[in-house]
């Protein structure tokens, strides 16, 4: 008979090297967030519970459950498991009926062992007798051991009197538990780059705060409905918390650029303007930082000189850029793993006021100047039309 899985280990990486009381926060942020996933999605539920390196959840879903948890921040990888008690004999004949009914005929396979606590038994004990059984037990499914490379595992993993045995680890998204870290405003376009860079200070343990500009009507239509898609994919990360996004009327400023802004400076304008309008909403948020989605080089008015010159307009706001030293083949290869890749497919165009031959080099000076006829009053304006979609709510209990 095989046996049923009845709950799931996850394991977490970073947090165990923390100090004992961070360690213990994190670790309870981060069972506090599973469980709110997990009752988000209307999932059995009966216990999360932590041990040392280990969260376990009870649950009379595993795999189901599994696949949920391992989208939770912190959660290095999980594995939907058996539980049985630690005496040598019954994890044997468990590890087993395991292989027995879930392993592919044909296939190379290792065994592997862990122990936590004093027995009488070694790993390599389980290792060697539930590899021999398996070997000579099953002589129909033509079998070979592979200790380096095998295509099936089984894992034995004992923790004092109790054993949790299993075939798959599921890979999880790493990182640190959300909330670990405060809010931080994340702007967010139609484009590859702007989502990446939210994603990874959300794996840092950050809480969103998105940003959307409406170029309306120097964009094409489509593109805000666009980035709320992209928004919510992001969103959809976060469990335990609320997530907000800001769409806001950006055309309004663009036509003062156009008309009182230096033209080949255009985007440096425009993203000035961009980083005061997020400055507004992380003080309505209360937020730590500015987070956009810049990589050096990649555009004309991503040089460093003209970085520096967009980044002087806030001076009280850390302004984080994660993706600053990527390249395109790596944002690409994280925004096909991540979800976001579809959106950038569609090729909206979010922005007709680009200059044909835009600077590379502007002078911070010079951009003070044009920008000292420009009535900034439009920036509070369009803060105040912002409309606020609410894209995930806070603790599910």
């Amino acid at each position: 008979m095989k046996p049923g899985y009845s709950a799931v280990l996850v394991r977490y990486g970073e947090i165990g090297i923390k100090s004992k009381q961070t360690r213990k926060r994190m670790t309870a942020l981060l069972a506090r967030n599973i469980s709110s996933a997990i009752n988000e999605q209307k999932l059995p539920l009966e216990k999360v519970r932590r041990t040392w390196g280990r969260i376990f959840i009870e649950t009379s879903e595993p795999e189901k459950v599994a696949e949920l948890v391992s989208r939770v921040f912190g959660v290095v990888s999980c594995s939907p498991v058996v539980v049985v008690t630690s005496e040598l004999e019954t994890m044997i004949k468990t590890g087993f009926e395991l292989a027995k009914h879930e392993f592919d005929k044909g296939k190379s396979f290792a065994v592997g062992a862990r122990r936590v606590g004093e027995h009488t038994f070694s790993s390599q004990d389980i290792r060697e007798q539930l590899g021999a059984k398996i070997l000579h037990e099953l002589p129909e499914l033509d079998l070979n051991v592979n200790l380096s490379e095998p295509e099936q595992s089984v894992y034995v993993e004992v923790r004092n009197d109790t054993a949790y045995i299993f075939l798959r680890t599921i890979d999880g998204v790493g990182g640190m538990p959300t909330g670990t870290q405060g809010k931080v405003v994340c702007t967010v376009s139609t484009g590859l780059d702007s989502p990446i860079a939210a994603f990874k200070v959300m794996k840092r343990g950050c809480v969103p705060v998105f940003v959307y500009f409406d170029n309306t009507p120097y964009a094409q239509d489509g593109c805000t409905a666009l980035a709320i898609r992209q928004a919510q994919l992001l969103a959809d990360y976060i469990y335990g918390f609320e997530v907000k996004l800001y769409i806001i009327p950006h055309g309004p400023d663009l036509d003062m650029i156009k008309s009182c802004g230096i033209e080949r400076a255009t985007c440096i304008h425009c993203k000035r303007n961009m980083l005061r309008l997020a400055r507004e909403v992380a003080i309505l948020e209360n937020a730590d930082a500015i987070v956009t989605g810049e990589i050096l080089g990649e555009q004309a008015s991503q040089t460093s000189q003209n970085l520096r010159v967009i980044s002087s307009v806030v001076c009280d706001f850390p302004i984080l850029r994660p993706c600053v030293g990527d390249d395109k083949v790596e944002i690409q290869e994280m925004a096909i793993k991540i979800g976001t890749y579809q959106f950038a497919k569609e090729g909206l165009s979010c922005c007709s006021l680009a200059p044909s031959y835009p600077l590379l080099h502007a002078q911070q000076n010079k951009i003070e100047s044009s920008e000292k006829e420009m009535d900034f009053s439009v920036i509070e304006e369009e803060v105040k039309a912002a409309r606020v979609e609410v894209l995930r709510r806070g603790r599910i209990i």
